[in-house]
């Protein structure tokens, strides 16, 4: 996908004046050759594997404290100690899509936030390729040029996007599975 990547952040940005994609990617063809396309590959690759991992961590455990906290609020109407009325109130009334919603909201702002700086190394890759040459001489540069805040530059966008889009999907896949197990669960019993 670094291709299409690379033509996307550049036909967007200000820094160049493509008329469309097909001539963004003539132009980096023709100054940058193939290597043009590949431009952040290795902050890419040093933002997405973490992100991974870390949105699955924050995910399973919010899931589970999600869960938790919606059956104590079920099972003595009080809620989690020390809860006020309203909030035991709502969380007995959640279900597991809203549970999943949220979990998948909170993981996947929390992971954006920890790997924002290599995304933000990445977009100066891609757009100046010029002036930023790796992964390492890009992060220091931006450190040395604009300070710390310049690693969280696009931070409020990403994590929008990738919050909103990652709780949809993942409460429509676990919503999914949830009705196929419990389809196949009640055909098993019937057979019994």
């Amino acid at each position: 996908m670094m291709p299409i990547t690379v033509i996307k952040v550049r036909f967007e940005s200000s820094y160049y004046n493509y008329a469309s994609l097909a001539s963004a990617a003539r132009g980096i063809h023709k100054t940058e050759g193939l290597r043009g396309f590949f431009a952040g590959f290795g902050a890419t690759a040093i933002r997405d594997a973490p992100y991974a991992g870390l949105y699955v961590v924050f995910y399973e455990w919010s899931k589970r404290y999600g869960s938790a906290l919606a059956a104590a609020g079920k099972t003595n109407g009080d809620g989690p100690v020390g809860a006020p009325p309203a909030i035991s109130g709502r969380l007995a009334g959640m279900t597991s899509a809203s549970i999943n919603f949220t979990s998948s909201l909170l993981a996947a702002s929390a992971a954006t936030a920890i790997t924002n700086p290599p995304d933000a190394i990445k977009t100066r890759l891609q757009l100046r390729p010029g002036k930023y040459h790796n992964t390492l001489q890009a992060a220091r540069l931006m450190l040395k040029e604009e300070g710390v805040k310049s690693l969280f530059d696009g931070l409020a966008l990403r994590m929008t996007r990738k919050a909103l889009s990652s709780a949809l999907a993942w409460t429509v896949y676990e919503e999914f599975i949830r009705r196929a197990e419990s389809k196949w669960v009640a055909k098993a019993e019937a057979e019994v």
